[in-house]
């Protein structure tokens, strides 16, 4: 239950972000596009360098860039293989790996075949997800803000 209050949490923050809403949803589209790079392990430090680059808001893209996290990494991994196999390799024969043979000195020529198929798929589920991350988010900003809007004060009508 805590878990989930701090990610409501960490929404309600990201949401109301004192930034443009283009500037807060475009911070969140990096951090998903990251969170789909092929640079296993750098999503952070890409995230952190992106912001800085770019002057975007870190909660933004790191709230992102964590859409890649223990629960979706085999997912967004798997899938991205898959889309870049279906795209570019569905012609050759791709050997299947042998896991009964996979030792960590022989791993990177088992897997050598799906490298580029990796890096073709993730990069264009990436560039997919990080747009409709765009407009999701902008969407849920306006609804946020529309909510929270202050109420003017009364004023009261001299007499």
């Amino acid at each position: 239950m805590g878990l989930i209050l701090k990610g409501k949490e960490q929404v309600r923050r990201v949401l109301g972000l004192n930034d443009t809403p283009h500037r807060t949803a475009l911070a969140f589209a990096l951090g998903v596009f990251i969170a789909f790079s092929p640079l296993l392990g750098f999503h952070f430090i890409l995230a952190i360098i992106s912001a800085w680059l770019f002057r975007l808001n870190r909660v933004a893209i790191l709230f992102g860039a964590f859409v890649n996290n223990p629960w979706t990494f085999t997912p967004i991994t798997l899938s991205s293989t898959w889309f870049g196999i279906e795209l570019c390799c569905k012609a050759r024969e791709i050997p299947p790996i042998n896991w009964e043979n996979v030792t960590f000195s022989n791993m990177a020529v088992q897997l050598k075949s799906y490298f580029f198929p990796f890096v073709l798929g993730s990069t264009l589920l990436g560039a997919f997800f990080s747009v409709i991350a765009y407009f999701l988010m902008l969407w849920m900003i306006a609804q946020y803000r529309r909510v929270k809007k202050p109420e003017p004060a009364n004023s009261s009508s001299p007499s």
